[in-house]
């Protein structure tokens, strides 16, 4: 972008301060802004003639921008003589918006005077982009009371009976906090549940020698703990599945 190239065929529109025809007086000027980027297609410019001491508008006029334009922008606004009621002080303001949103625009009016044929300079700022939108809030965790305070029996594991010794068990607290018999130690793990999602990290158990087999089991069972993704509880039981919904783990309500 060069910012000595003026863009002709800006004029903006006139705004009449009211229907009393009288002499009017035309402003003229540029508008430009320091950064070296382009400008939407769709992007407006609007200068804007306002009292100094209240800073309220006198005239205004918006225009689109031409496409490809570059900035300095000429602008010309027309402006009636009839100003009863004003200071006689006036500054120019402008701003560039594009989508409803403004782009740059003025820190401060630049002074002008009714009848001066010379040239106003109008120096636009670049104005921050809205923030985003607060991300949605997040559901909160749902815990089924059901699954907690029991004690649960390991009935299969992978599809196999867990028949040998005294069966696996499982609990889990308000608190999240498990843990259970895993067919030779002791065990505790964390479980983290929004139904119908679950799953545990890894146990950590006692370190007690058993039997072959029943090491086997226990070590199937910690497998399958891990790769939990989520459960199903009904009457018959509860269920452990892994992602694809297959059972890895079944459990029934210890009855003793």
């Amino acid at each position: 972008m060069h910012l000595s190239r003026l863009i002709h065929a800006i004029v903006l529109l006139l705004m009449m301060l009211s229907g009393q025809a009288s002499a009017a007086t035309t402003l003229h000027g540029t508008v430009t802004y320091r950064e070296r980027m382009e400008l939407p297609a769709d992007a407006w410019l609007r200068v804007t003639l306002v009292d100094l001491t209240t800073m309220t508008p006198v005239v205004g006029a918006s225009a689109g921008i031409p496409a490809k334009g570059q900035v300095p922008i000429a602008f010309a606004l027309n402006v009636h003589s009839d100003l009863a009621g004003s200071s006689g002080q006036y500054g120019l303001i402008a701003e560039i918006s594009s989508s409803g949103q403004v782009l740059f625009s003025t820190a401060k009016p630049a002074p002008v005077s009714l009848g001066d044929s010379r040239s106003t300079a109008i120096l636009l700022y670049r104005q921050p982009a809205p923030p985003p939108p607060p991300a949605p809030a997040l559901p909160m965790p749902v815990t089924p009371t059901e699954l907690f305070d029991t004690l649960w029996t390991v009935t299969s594991v992978g599809g196999r009976p867990t028949a040998l010794g005294k069966p696996p068990t499982l609990s889990i607290a308000p608190d999240h906090r498990a843990g259970g018999f895993g067919g030779c130690n002791n065990y505790f793990t964390e479980a983290s549940i929004n139904t119908p999602a679950l799953s545990f990290s890894p146990a950590a158990a006692t370190r007690m020698a058993c039997a072959p087999e029943l090491m086997d089991i226990e070590v199937a069972y910690f497998s399958a703990l891990a790769a939990v993704a989520s459960y199903e509880l009904d009457d018959q039981g509860l269920r452990l599945l892994d992602a694809a919904g297959i059972p890895l783990i079944g459990l029934v309500r210890t009855t003793e």
